[in-house]
């Protein structure tokens, strides 16, 4: 007996220090790769420590309804979709790293050192196509985005993919201004197509996975999903499919907005380039296909790349635990005073005597009845769930279409941005957008030639028939001129 309690308090100890161990490895790792993104990113969010996932970041200058892959498009290309936008740290966060929601501070981004056409989950049917960021490992989610079967440790990382993650578009507006430059209209966030979240619980059943392994060759353990293949845009979009294959192998993902760090951040942060693959850089994504994934928790793995070199201390993080949920007392109130019943046996009651009178049948006598009992009114109803305050970017996304002024707001907003940039940066975005203007695909196409229309062959009118010979009159021996034979009666 002794022996077994030995056994299992060397055990323990074992789990412990293995536990201790793993968490530190991962709070080391979730700095380092914090530390990739810190400069860049704290100048337009703020980084906080957030429980045992390490230093995260959210964005500050958005609107209170904001969430991830929502302010811009989602573009094809050889190693999958990518997502276009005019926010200017798109670069990081749709490529490197996991997002996921809190109730403090909304959705956060958890860092990450390997490059990804995108980190999302994707779902389709014929009538829509949705996507979701995929969380980090070992995401617990907060009470409000337990799956419906319920929360329980090495839960696969799908089902921790709830309705709120999805965003929901129409399938026939999926390619928004397919072949051109990216401007606010061709935004998920302004084109109205999104679907109303009340309809979700009728939607998603309807809809399936899109579960197509794909890996980089330069990672072959960074597994991700391809998304909507191409033939099916195809059909849905009604784009043909000759024009989509064109378009991938001619475009280089160099030109997209907001995919690659811009110049300056290279410049500036040598060691950004050392987990940017130079393949990617170039614009050559070379990726393959898995034909299954076991376990899928591997999904959008953010430590695959090496550590990268002489990375920068990272300043010191305010750090911030999750308050625990603790359900509170309910105190139903007391009724008022003149409702409350008395105290003590209830008073007798006395009727005075009823004189007789003649005797009525039965059947013509009034029927007693006892008189309307009167309920007290009742008290309001008590709350047995506070009310949850409103948390930033956690709201529902817009489903009207802006209007004119706020396109023309966010087109000014974005060339202010564009002067930021330094000239050569910017003569460089004029040349890419006049390259992609002379192409084929953007050129009009001619006018097809009307099909033969299918006319019944015309017939010529019936000529008609000739006249007759003239007659001239007749002679004196009564035989008309040119008669053969003798006259009659001779």
């Amino acid at each position: 007996m002794t022996s077994r309690r030995k056994w299992f308090r060397w055990l323990a100890l074992l789990m412990v220090v293995g536990l201790w161990l793993g968490g530190a490895g991962a709070a080391q790792a979730g700095h380092e790769d914090a530390a990739l993104f810190y400069e860049e990113l704290a100048r337009y969010g703020n980084w906080v420590e957030y429980g045992t996932y390490g230093p995260v970041w959210y964005p500050t200058r958005v609107t209170e309804n904001w969430r991830p892959y929502l302010d811009g498009r989602w573009v094809p290309t050889q190693g999958g979709w990518v997502f276009e936008t005019s926010e200017p740290w798109g670069w990081a966060v749709y490529h490197y790293g996991n997002w996921m929601p809190t109730e403090e501070y909304g959705w956060v981004w958890v860092p990450g050192r390997t490059w990804y056409p995108s980190t999302v989950a994707w779902r389709s049917s014929d009538e829509y196509i949705g996507w979701a960021p995929i969380p980090p490992p070992g995401y617990v989610p907060p009470p409000p985005y337990y799956p419906p079967g319920g929360y329980y440790p090495g839960i696969p990382v799908l089902d921790l993919i709830t309705a709120p993650f999805w965003i929901f578009a129409q399938a026939v507006n999926f390619l928004l201004g397919f072949g051109l430059p990216y401007g606010p209209t061709y935004s998920y966030y302004n084109c109205g197509c999104l679907v109303p979240f009340t309809l979700y619980p009728t939607i998603y059943p309807r809809t399936f996975w899109i579960t197509e392994y794909y890996y980089p060759a330069y990672a072959p353990g960074a597994y991700f999903f391809f998304g909507p293949s191409f033939p099916y845009v195809s059909r849905v979009c009604r784009v043909p499919l000759v024009r989509i294959t064109n378009y991938v192998r001619e475009v280089n993902i160099i030109t997209y907005r907001n995919v690659l760090p811009p110049q300056q951040v290279w410049e500036r942060r040598p060691y950004i380039r050392e987990v940017l693959p130079a393949a990617v850089r170039e614009g050559r994504l070379e990726v393959r296909r898995r034909a299954e994934l076991r376990p899928p928790e591997r999904l959008a793995r953010p430590d695959v790349i090496p550590r990268p070199r002489e990375l920068p201390v990272l300043p010191k993080i305010e750090r911030v635990m999750p308050p625990a949920r603790v359900a509170p007392e309910v105190t139903r109130p007391e009724p008022p005073t003149r409702l409350r019943p008395r105290e003590g046996p209830p008073p007798e009651v006395t009727r005075p005597p009823v004189e007789r009178g003649p005797v009525v049948p039965e059947r013509l006598r009034p029927r007693e009845g006892r008189p309307p009992e009167v309920s007290p009114p009742a008290a309001p109803p008590q709350r047995l769930r506070p009310e949850v305050p409103e948390r930033r970017g956690l709201r529902l996304p817009p489903q009207a279409v802006p209007e004119e002024r706020q396109i023309r707001q966010q087109r000014e907003r974005d060339r202010r941005l564009e002067r930021s940039f330094p000239p050569e940066q910017q003569r460089q975005f004029r040349q890419q957008e006049r390259e992609l203007r002379r192409q084929e695909i953007f050129r009009p196409s001619r006018p097809a030639a009307p099909p033969p229309r299918l006319e019944q062959p015309r017939t010529p009118p019936r000529q008609p028939p000739p006249p007759a010979p003239e007659r001239r009159a007749p002679r004196g021996d009564g035989r008309p001129e040119g008669f053969p034979g003798r006259p009659v009666g001779r």
